[in-house]
């Protein structure tokens, strides 16, 4: 089941806002829609540890707006893909520095934000259906690929350890092995034994690489440029 989450604090708009997603949803895609006039009650659930896939969200917005929300939801890392909304071209800028997926002005909306959320359906319903089983011939679980912050192999061991925010899990396996495995772009194999998923890279800077959880792995140069390569691959193929 999929989540998506629509917010803007004038009904009358955020009722457009319905409509025009409603144009795009299909039976087959299994989607609950969740409908809000304040960020903060948005932000409230995300807390209470409910989670959404996709947000659509205004910017210009009393208490909380759209920018704040999404510099929230950022630091947190693995939030749901954003598409912001605004009748003022001004916040484009910032919006791509929180890596939204899209900025649209409210007066190309239904022309825009119908075939822009069909892609990402598409892209949820797919990245669903990426997972690894793990554990024991008896004992199994299902991770995620997009739940993978990273891969790492422990020093000295025939094991590899899955980084995820709330778990860690343990394979044997090598990595170059696991790496062929992984048919996604999402992942990139570098030096001092691990794969990095790039989509929960928080920033980039000195031959350190800090992901969305604290982590911090450092590379050398080479290296980092693969990774900057990878970022560009990955978000091309959005």
């Amino acid at each position: 089941m999929m989540n998506i989450a629509l917010i803007d604090d004038e009904t009358a708009i955020l009722e457009d806002v319905r409509k025009c997603v409603e144009t795009e949803i299909l039976p087959q895609d299994e989607v609950n829609l969740f409908v809000y006039t304040r960020a903060k009650d948005f932000l409230q659930e995300i807390e209470q540890g409910d989670q959404f896939d996709i947000l659509v969200s205004d910017i210009d917005m009393p208490d909380m707006g759209g920018l704040e929300l999404g510099k929230r939801l950022h630091e947190e890392g693995g939030g749901p893909y954003l598409v912001f909304l605004t009748a003022y071209l001004e916040y484009a800028s910032e919006s791509y520095i929180l890596e939204a997926y899209q900025y649209i002005l409210k007066e190309d909306m239904k022309k825009r934000l119908p075939p822009i959320l069909r892609q990402l359906i598409d892209r949820v319903k797919k990245e669903k259906q990426q997972f690894r089983m793990i554990g024991t011939p008896t004992s199994k679980v299902r991770v995620y690929y997009r739940d993978m912050i990273y891969i790492e192999k422990e020093k000295g061991s025939k094991y590899i350890c899955y980084i995820t925010e709330h778990a860690i899990y343990k394979e044997r396996i090598s990595l170059k092995k696991l790496s062929e495995k992984l048919e996604s772009d999402e992942f990139i194999l570098i030096e001092r034994g691990y794969i990095i998923n790039v989509s929960h890279i928080a920033s980039m800077k000195d031959g350190m690489v800090l992901m969305d959880n604290g982590a911090r792995i450092f590379v050398n140069r080479i290296s980092f440029k693969k990774i900057k390569e990878q970022i560009s691959l990955y978000r091309g193929n959005l």
